[in-house]
């Protein structure tokens, strides 16, 4: 994921929400509520202590607090982080799958008519670049069926 990293933090109190930019240029604005916030802020910036990964915040009563990069992203429900949220689950279940099944991974790579390789590419949590209906198909080699679930969001 590119959006790791704060370049800039500001806040309003007006609004009740922050603004916040990325150092990969994606700006959004997470509103107060969404962080349980119900105090005014008075002051915000990225946090250098832990490279920009997160952002702290103090609230009016001197309270400090911090927010990790990836918080606002799933609170505003950027669509590149929900789809690298959905292939990390759906690849983390399939390997518990394959764990529970006893399936030797060379006799899985067989069956999908690919090469160990290009398998563990598939099986990789971190690797976003990946096909879901080959995660699809590998569950369905396992007896196991894949259902689509919306929710609403919080």
């Amino acid at each position: 994921m590119k959006h790791k990293k704060f370049k800039r933090v500001t806040f309003d109190n007006k609004k009740r929400s922050f603004h916040l930019e990325y150092t990969s240029g994606l700006k959004i604005e997470c509103p107060y509520s969404a962080l349980g916030i119900h105090e005014k802020v008075t002051d915000a910036a990225p946090d250098s202590e832990v490279g920009e990964h997160s952002f702290y915040f103090v609230l009016e009563s001197g309270k400090k607090d911090y927010v990790p990069y990836d918080q606002p992203l799933h609170i505003v429900q950027v669509p590149e982080y929900a789809k690298e949220q959905t292939l990390y689950e759906m690849t983390k279940t399939i390997n518990e799958f394959i764990r529970k099944e006893k399936i030797p991974k060379r006799e899985l790579a067989r069956r999908l008519n690919t090469s160990m390789s290009q398998l563990s590419r598939l099986l990789d949590t971190a690797n976003y670049k990946k096909e879901l209906s080959r995660l699809i198909q590998i569950a369905a080699m396992l007896n196991y069926e894949f259902k689509w679930k919306f929710k609403k969001a919080v």
